[in-house]
């Protein structure tokens, strides 16, 4: 018998294979996208989405050259394009950084409630406000928490550093700890010249609109501090020198009214540094 040739047949069979493939990934690709969207937005992994359309588009781009003019490819292509698209913005948006004050802020650019602090909040609440349209402007939001989160992370190393600092006082002659221990004092003066200079980089931050009235107390608290050291250490320096002059010495004899002012000064002083010792226990 003749073999009879059905070139038809073929045509549809190659058109089947092809289809085959296309609807294989295409139905893939739309349950994996619809997938996304129930996703609580506690539970979301961007890098895993990231890593399974990145596979979508290198599995496009193998398919058939004969298949890239369908419009089924192209809604496919589309599809995929369209949320990677959307990845990168989604990923700082879940950074731990965005906290409420930035969700307000998203909320009042794109007219969306974002109701963040649900259990039952999802990736699906994220994806119907217009996030592409506001890109750039969402972009400056998720930065701005960022900086604003290691702005806050720095004040609290400094608060943190002067939670457990105190003064040491040293004993002088045989009158009892009346002297700042210069040894002790030089380290926080360092640390207090150390932490001011951080402060100063934090005040000329432009992120630091939410812990700016902090910032300037602290550097109020710890200037004040420097000074009052400095002003401490003049004043002891001079005590020092007098109480050898006026105390045990020939000196207090021939002035007897010098050496009576000093007598009060060198009360007042041991009053001062006792007190000194009692806050700083």
């Amino acid at each position: 018998m003749v073999i009879t040739e059905y070139p038809d047949l073929q045509r549809i069979r190659k058109e089947l294979n092809l289809l085959q493939k296309l609807y294989g990934l295409y139905n893939q690709v739309l349950e994996s996208v619809a997938g996304y969207y129930d996703i609580l937005w506690a539970d979301l992994n961007i890098e895993s989405i990231n890593e399974q359309l990145l596979d979508f588009q290198n599995r496009c781009r193998k398919l058939p050259k004969g298949l890239k003019e369908w419009e089924a490819f192209l809604v496919l292509k589309a599809k995929i394009d369209d949320f990677s698209e959307s990845c990168p913005l989604l990923e700082q948006m879940s950074h731990p950084a965005m906290l409420r004050r930035h969700w307000d802020r998203i909320e009042r650019m794109t007219k969306c409630t974002f109701e963040v602090e649900s259990e039952n909040f999802a990736l699906r609440n994220v994806m119907e406000a217009p996030l592409l349209e506001h890109r750039e402007d969402l972009e400056d939001i998720c930065i701005s928490a960022v900086k604003e989160k290691d702005i806050e992370s720095k004040l609290k190393q400094v608060m943190g550093e002067w939670e457990n600092q105190d003064l040491t006082f040293a004993p002088f002659k045989t009158r009892g700890e009346l002297l700042l221990k210069g040894a002790d004092i030089s380290e926080i003066v360092v640390l207090l010249e150390d932490s001011l200079m951080v402060l100063s980089s934090l005040m000329s931050n432009r992120y630091n609109a939410p812990f700016k009235p902090k910032i300037q107390e602290w550097v109020h608290k710890l200037s004040g501090s420097t000074e009052i050291i400095e002003q401490w250490l003049q004043v002891q320096n001079l005590w020092v020198y007098l109480e050898a002059v006026f105390v045990g010495g020939d000196i207090a004899k021939q002035l007897p009214q010098e050496a009576k002012r000093f007598g009060n000064i060198d009360k007042s002083w041991q009053k001062i540094m006792q007190k000194g010792r009692l806050r700083s226990v």
